[in-house]
Formats: structure tokens, C-alpha cells, sequence
């Protein structure tokens, strides 16, 4: 037991100081040196990134009225569709009015549940 651990202690002494003259000082040094140089250019790309984020966002008054009128579900840009069940319970909610001033959406959101129910059925067996 302790021939094995005087043995298994010189080879970490051993490795060790192989690791060391490996990493000579002038390797360490360019090593070190190109590190902080790479260290600057991601500071400096993370200043322009939090410049870049604490500017206000401009929309033209064109595209906040299109937004602000019409469902996401409903603009073909954001990956909707303007004849989907989707599109029409969003704009249920959003327009629709009963006599209690609440959008009666009941059947908008049946037809939106079915849509869902099928592309789901069709997802599982496409992906088996």
C-alpha cells in the first residue's frame, strides 16, 4: 500500500512539473496578452450592445396603428393567418361585446380548440 502511494505521489510531482516546463513564462505571457486583448473586445462589443439596448425603439406611425388594430394571430409578418380560428377568437377578444360589455367568444374559442386538437393529432403522427 505504501510502495502504491509513494508511487502514484511521484507521478503527480512528476506531472506536475512536466505541466510547468511546459507552460513556459514566455508562452504564459503571449498567452496572457492575446487573453486580455480578447477580454477588451468582448467589453467593448458588450458597451455597444447596452448602447444599442438603451436606445428607444421607433416605430413609424403607420406600423403601431396596423399592430394596435389588428391580433398578432391575424399578421402573416408575425407568422399568423388571417382566415385561422386563432385569428378569430384574438379578434373575438379584442372586439367582440355582449350585453355585459364581455366578448362572447364561445364559439370562437370551440373552433380554436378544434384547429389546435388537429394540428396536434397531425404533429404527433407526422413526427412517428
Amino acid at each position: 500500500m505504501i510502495p502504491a502511494l509513494v508511487v502514484g505521489g511521484l507521478l503527480v510531482f512528476l506531472a506536475g512539473g512536466t505541466a510547468g516546463f511546459a507552460i513556459s513564462r514566455d508562452r504564459s505571457e503571449a498567452v496572457l496578452e492575446q487573453q486580455t486583448e480578447l477580454i477588451a473586445e468582448l467589453q467593448a462589443g458588450q458597451r455597444e450592445l447596452i448602447e444599442a439596448a438603451g436606445k428607444p425603439v421607433v416605430i413609424d406611425a403607420e406600423v403601431r396603428a396596423a399592430l394596435s388594430a389588428t391580433p398578432p394571430a391575424c399578421v402573416k409578418a408575425l407568422g399568423g393567418d388571417p382566415m385561422s380560428a386563432q385569428c378569430l377568437l384574438q379578434t373575438c377578444w379584442a372586439f367582440g361585446q355582449s350585453s355585459a360589455q364581455r366578448p362572447d367568444c364561445d364559439a370562437a374559442e370551440s373552433a380554436a380548440i378544434t384547429a389546435l386538437n388537429q394540428k396536434g393529432s397531425s404533429d404527433r403522427f407526422a413526427s412517428e
